[in-house]
């Protein structure tokens, strides 16, 4: 009987982006806190009778052959167990695409995930982590989820216990605005990494705190110099859901995704109503301990 499941694939935040400098090997060093939030793909794995792996998606923006993370995670995983490749993979698009929200990781994060369970196939976490590397700086962090610091370019992951209770999540995306991660990073200039370095290492213990308005004076992502300057929408958009002073506001990555952080939830309904009028996506979420 050919086996079917249905997986979530959780999108993250980037609570702060500190991007050092750039390394001999092309990538940047960096140290980022990212939290997954309950904003989901939903991943369906079937296997079928014919060779080969379909992927399928309702979003016209999805690559559907090789060059989708999904393709490539399948494809690693299927050649770690020498198993012949039979699979169609539908992915359900809720997560906006190329919006700094990690969506395309967090698929792939889930079907590494959803094949050690469909051909049970008794991997660890940490064994599906030093997979996911392989296929993309976020997909180990994805596969696990939660909330970490994570360093070098990105791979280097320590795991913690995230605000209880969970933080109301607001996501903004400018509607036919999408940032290339590798534009982003290519047209970084960096800055005084001394004082980065300082708050930096105030963030994450505010975060576990829940204490926003502590919060509200570390945060950063080096990468606003970048996307705010080419996409001014983006940053209409974070002084709009920062004008009550009530939330931790910043973009996600390399955007064009704006969050905020609000301890409740009529905090973070307040804050929407200021956007009404603009042409923008808005979804209302919660922070995520670790998948599984």
């Amino acid at each position: 009987m050919k086996k079917t499941l249905i997986l979530q694939a959780p999108a993250k935040i980037n609570i702060a982006l500190w991007v050092k400098h750039k390394r001999s090997d092309g990538y940047h060093e960096l140290a980022s806190i990212m939290q997954t939030i309950s904003l989901a793909d939903t991943v369906t794995i079937k296997e079928i009778g014919e060779a080969g792996i379909k992927i399928f998606c309702d979003h016209p923006g999805v690559p559907l052959d090789s060059t989708n993370l999904v393709h490539r995670a399948a494809n690693v995983f299927l050649e770690h167990f020498s198993i012949e490749p039979r699979l169609a993979i539908n992915i359900d698009k809720k997560i906006p695409i190329a919006a700094g929200l990690a969506g395309g990781s967090s698929d792939a994060a889930a079907v590494l995930s959803g094949l050690a369970r469909m051909y049970d196939k008794p991997l660890t976490m940490p064994d599906i982590m030093n997979m996911a590397a392989v296929i993309g700086s976020d997909v180990p962090f994805v596969v696990h989820g939660g909330l970490a610091l994570a360093e070098g370019r990105g791979e280097q992951l320590n795991f913690f216990e995230p605000p209880r209770p969970p933080l109301t999540v607001v996501i903004v995306v400018p509607s036919g605005v999408t940032v290339s991660t590798a534009w982003a990073y290519e047209n970084y200039q960096p800055g005084n990494n001394q004082a980065k370095e300082r708050a930096f290492s105030l963030i994450l213990d505010a975060y576990r705190r829940g204490d926003l308005d502590s919060l509200r004076k570390l945060v950063f992502n080096d990468l606003e110099s970048v996307t705010l300057h080419r996409h001014p929408q983006v940053l209409k958009i974070k002084e709009i859901l920062a004008s009550s002073g009530e939330g931790v506001v910043l973009m996600s990555g390399s955007g064009p995704a704006v969050f905020g952080l609000f301890s409740e939830k009529k905090s973070a309904m307040h804050a929407i109503k200021a956007l009404d009028g603009e042409s923008v996506n808005v979804f209302v979420e919660h922070t995520m301990r670790k998948n599984g």
